[in-house]
């Protein structure tokens, strides 16, 4: 299986032109990708649902959550009103069935003196023909170690009881009910990736370290020149859990992709 996780930078590269189609040519060989920055309903660009736009060009499954959420309603003429919202937030892409998910909002701390947005994540059950896998893709915050620690550890809390909090549903809904059938489980292999605004040498990194393993030292890597934010270091990460590390065949960033400000982050795993 080849998993990627991918900050679009809401669709526009290092070249600075505006182009989702390349970003979904960039991971069309992963089976799951989990993408960042990834926006809908923005006059900016038409209100596009860029989500839905990748993956109907690689054909597959989505699911999108916009923790960051707002007002893009316009008013015509004649005072008829249409409703959008804009959101920003984080998506997975699948090849397989995403059995069940739900979106997570973190702890956010306003700030007074610099731009932040809320952030969040989503957890998800993909049917992955070796058995089902949970997916957590998630944003941290970019400000800084005060906002992302509470960040972490909610994000390591859910993972940490993923089996005691269960499905989006519990056991069968009566007749009366719209969801006859049983609740799925939830897997014990996770993969939490995404783009979380710190380096193996900030202190949020060990906090994760500790309960999961990083797919890029599993796979033998280095951090000897290593980026996948142009001179920030590696923050964009996939970490997995312990059943999954021998599993890792390898990781690699593909610095040739131009789609957006960072590149994409790669790991082949062996199910």
């Amino acid at each position: 299986m080849l998993f990627g996780t991918y900050n679009i930078h809401y669709g526009v590269g290092a070249d600075g032109a505006y182009d989702t189609a390349r970003i979904a040519d960039a991971v069309a060989e992963a089976d799951i990708v989990c993408l960042q920055e990834t926006v809908r309903g923005w006059p900016q660009n038409g209100y596009a649902d860029q989500t839905a736009e990748i993956s109907q060009r690689l054909n597959r499954y989505f699911r999108f959550h916009g923790p960051m959420e707002a007002d893009a309603s316009t008013i015509d003429a004649g005072g008829r009103i249409a409703n959008r919202r804009r959101s920003f937030g984080n998506a997975i892409v699948s090849r397989w069935p995403i059995l069940w998910s739900r979106g997570v909002m973190l702890p956010k701390t306003r700030m007074t003196d610099r731009f932040d947005l809320q952030r969040g994540y989503i957890e998800a059950v993909v049917a992955v023909p070796s058995g089902p896998l949970c997916i957590y893709c998630t944003h941290l915050s970019h400000i800084g170690a005060a906002q992302r620690l509470p960040q972490v550890a909610a994000l390591m809390a859910a993972v940490g009881n993923a089996a005691t909090t269960g499905a989006t549903w519990d056991a069968t809904g009566p007749e009366t009910f719209m969801v006859q059938e049983a609740a799925l489980p939830v897997p014990g292999s996770a993969i939490v990736a995404g783009d979380f605004n710190f380096t193996p040498k900030h202190p949020e990194y060990p906090l994760v370290g500790a309960a999961l393993a990083d797919a890029w030292h599993a796979a033998g890597n280095t951090e000897e020149d290593v980026d996948s934010f142009p001179r920030e270091g590696r923050i964009d990460h996939v970490f997995v859990t312990s059943d999954l590390a021998p599993k890792v065949k390898r990781a690699w960033i593909d610095y040739a992709s131009k789609g957006s400000d960072h590149w994409p982050v790669f790991v082949e795993f062996d199910l």
